[in-house]
């Protein structure tokens, strides 16, 4: 309670104080109007979008395309117009006075992907909290994988099984409650692993969405615990051919990477665009402070290609991608014997330390993903457009164990699943005061173990059919009120080919249907208040390795049991968000309190240790009870002075397990990230200099449930870095580089979301370094 209390006086706080700060503005009177017409014909575009991304707010055109917003205060201002069929246009005004704008939009059919909407439209899960690392944030994240790029932001954490391998935690959820869309399709790859790092290339996307709520309504089953959505770079439009150089390097596992990007349009075919990128990437083993972390580089490599057209009224595109990852399991993970494995859980150092290498050995794992995906649209009026989504997903799956008899090169677990998904959606515009979009979606899914591992399998071979049908429909009642409603329906059915330990064949079925809503409301209270409050179900049928995992996960150094007898997770959430911007712009602030309960919540309980033929390991089982979530997220940004700024991220969660009155396991620790940050638009012919140095405080975690886990948590840490960038324009090219720094100070200490902190320290001090060259025709044409 007293984690509520201490919401509800922030808010209050915040609210009170921000009204205060308002009246002391002056210059919040000013009146952005205008019109938003066709660019060919001239005719006004009934029912266009203004919206200002900088202050949540926005409005809708009338029937001749004229519009007003009122309240506005003095300054830099984004404007973006947008309209059913056309290429968003964005502005940047400088407001010192009523200004009257006119806007011309190209009528060419848009791709309104499901990714896309998030960011060209405003209205779009309405009242659900989320964040956005774009292209600029990703490049400053240079070195880390998309997991920990993810970690920086307000609400989420990191579940690490060693130096290589994170998932993104969002409000304490992870694994499959945490749905990704790549290129708008369901990322279907094995999640059900701790250690099963989501297998796509970052350097696919130019923008990453953080949904943090749940999202079933719009996406079904996993999106208990909020949504990624990996976003692609717009297809150019016209003739020309511009691309991108990548590179980089990194200190800490001696390697780096790279990736080269290629695209342009049809000289002569307006309409058509393409890409290619490609891109790898090697690392040998990681260092701790005091010692080799044996076992633990990488290597992986990607590339993907699209292409598209669109007209009028019609577009076509299609997309495929690939990508393999190899990775190596830390070596002391692995133990022979009881003693030998409470020994190192007990002294806390390896038992297992080599020199640096980059060879690749057992233990191990081995990935490919492949990803083919075509989408069609059509425009069956100005108020209506028909998008019909298809994808086919494959994900090989090696783990290879250390084996007596030279068999550490046959794998001990070979999976291959195959996954078809199909979406059909009607967006549709009824008038300014109602518009949103009803669909229906499908998938069909096949697990098969390869033979040949020689050992019985962790997961037996299953099928999987889910399908289901949604209603979304956003209500602006005004320029600073909108609402939202929605509902979806869903069913699934798994059938399972298994031996049980006696030998016995069987095909056991489940089926599960479950419905989700979800309400939401976006206020602008005052031109420097907003607040986003939403209420809404989740769902998520429990997976396979759930209900029938038994055995040594290898990748997790764990005996895992499921539980056949497992329902559905079945969740409700409240969230509020507030953003406040104090003192004309200076400070800004960003709150998000949550509260979210959780029937039939799944997660693996330890319960001791097991000897077998293959070492020693700890026993995990899947238990299901009822739990309760909650938290708080904040960020803050203080300008000093126009070079000088302050930011500062707070992430509170707490998670109680109703049935045994107790504190939830593996729930995320406190944490705060502060920047100093010194910027300077220009200097001399290098612009976007900015240099920062970053506080990260992480608690030690007491809320814990009593003589549960195999050894206590590690205590809190503090580690110190830095980041580094500039960019140089260079006529139609730019040169950008940065330099990052972690763990400057070199700390030794154990986070207690990493798996791997039975056996060995964290990575150690690491810097990076990286360039991005772009050339060409502009693609924002």
């Amino acid at each position: 309670m007293l984690i509520l209390r201490l919401c509800a006086v922030t808010f209050f706080y915040f609210i009170s104080f921000s009204s205060f700060a308002q009246r002391t503005q002056a210059g919040c009177d000013l009146t952005l109007s205008g019109s938003v017409i066709d660019e060919h014909d001239k005719d006004g575009l009934s029912f266009a979008e203004i919206y200002l991304p900088e202050l949540s707010r926005g409005t809708v055109a009338d029937e001749k395309g004229h519009f007003r917003i009122d309240g506005l205060c003095s300054g830099r201002l984004l404007v973006r117009a947008m309209h059913l069929g056309c290429e968003p246009v964005e502005r940047m005004l400088n407001l010192t006075k009523h200004e009257v704008v006119q806007f011309k939009l190209e009528h060419h059919a848009h791709e309104l992907k499901e990714f896309e909407v998030a960011r060209n439209r405003p209205d779009e899960n309405v009242g659900q909290a989320r964040n956005v690392l774009d292209k600029a944030d990703m490049e400053k994240n240079g070195g880390r994988n998309m997991a920990e790029m993810l970690g920086r932001l307000p609400g989420v954490n990191v579940l690490s099984t060693g130096p290589t391998i994170g998932k993104p935690v969002i409000h304490g959820l992870s694994g499959n409650r945490i749905l990704t869309l790549n290129q708008g399709i369901r990322q279907e790859d094995q999640q059900w692993g701790t250690e099963h790092a989501p297998n796509l290339d970052p350097f696919s996307s130019d923008r990453i969405t953080v949904v943090k709520g749940a999202a079933s309504v719009q996406y079904g089953s996993d999106a208990i615990g909020g949504v990624i959505v990996t976003e692609p770079i717009a297809l150019p439009r016209s003739a020309g051919m511009s691309g991108e150089l990548r590179a980089g390097g990194q200190l800490n596992g001696a390697g780096g990477g790279g990736n080269a990007m290629l695209q342009g349009g049809m000289k002569g075919v307006r309409g058509v665009g393409w890409r290619v990128q490609g891109s790898g990437k090697l690392l040998g083993d990681s260092r701790s402070p005091y010692y080799v972390l044996s076992n633990t580089g990488m290597n992986e490599q990607g590339f993907s290609g699209g292409i598209g057209y669109r007209n009028m009224r019609f577009n076509v595109s299609g997309y495929y991608s690939w990508f393999a990852r190899e990775l190596g399991i830390l070596r002391a993970s692995h133990i022979g014997n009881l003693t030998d494995l409470e020994s190192s859980i007990t002294t806390g150092t390896p038992w297992y330390i080599d020199d640096f290498t980059y060879t690749i050995s057992s233990p191990r794992q081995r990935v490919q993903h492949h990803l083919a995906k075509t989408e069609l649209g059509y425009a069956v009026s100005d108020r209506g457009r028909i998008v019909l989504t298809y994808g086919f997903q494959t994900d090989a799956r090696a783990e290879y164990d250390i084996r007596r008899g030279n068999r550490s090169g046959v794998p001990a677990l070979d999976l291959s699943l195959t996954s078809h998904t199909g979406e059909l959606v009607f967006n549709h515009w009824l008038g300014r005061k109602v518009h949103g979009k009803i669909g229906g979606s499908g998938l069909f899914q096949r697990n098969i173990n390869q033979p040949g591992t020689g050992i019985r399998p962790l997961l037996p071979n299953y099928e999987k059919r889910s399908g289901g049908v949604f209603v979304v429909e956003h209500f602006p009642l005004s320029e600073k009120l909108e609402l939202e409603a929605g509902a979806r329906l869903e069913g699934t059915f798994i059938e399972v080919a298994r031996y049980t330990q006696e030998g016995l064949y069987e095909r056991p079925h489940h089926q599960y249907v479950n419905h989700a809503f979800s309400a939401g409301a976006n206020w602008t209270v005052k031109d420097s208040v907003r607040l986003r409050a939403n209420f809404s179900s989740a769902f998520r049928p429990p997976h396979v390795s759930e209900l029938y995992s038994e055995g040594l996960h290898h990748g997790a150094a764990a005996i895992e049991n499921g539980d056949r007898l497992l329902g559905s997770e079945r969740s409700t959430k409240a969230t509020l968000d507030v953003e406040a911007r104090w003192f004309g712009g200076k400070l800004r602030t960003d709150v998000t309190l949550y509260v979210d309960r959780i029937n039939n919540y799944i997660y693996l309980r330890p319960n001791g240790t097991a000897l077998t033929i293959r070492g020693a390991f700890p026993v995990f089982n899947y238990v299901a009870t009822n739990a309760n979530l909650y938290g708080m997220d904040a960020s803050l940004q203080y300008a000093f002075t126009p070079r000088w700024s302050l930011r500062s991220r707070t992430s509170i969660v707490r998670g109680r397990d109703l049935v045994r009155n107790e504190w939830l396991f593996q729930m995320p620790s406190d944490r705060t990230e502060n920047s100093l940050v010194w910027s300077k638009e220009r200097a001399g012919k290098w612009s976007a200099l900015e240099f920062g140095l970053i506080s990260t405080y992480v608690a030690q975690q007491l809320r814990v449930p009593a003589d549960l886990d195999y050894t206590a948590p590690p205590g809190s840490y503090h580690l110190v870095g830095f980041q580094a960038s500039a960019s140089k324009s260079m006529g139609k090219h730019e040169l950008r580089f940065g330099v990052n720094g972690y763990n400057l100070f070199n700390t030794a200490y154990r986070d207690y979301m990493d798996r791997f902190r039975y056996y060995a320290d964290a990575r150690g001090m690491d810097l990076a370094i990286w360039l991005r060259f772009s050339f060409g025709k502009n693609n924002k044409d």
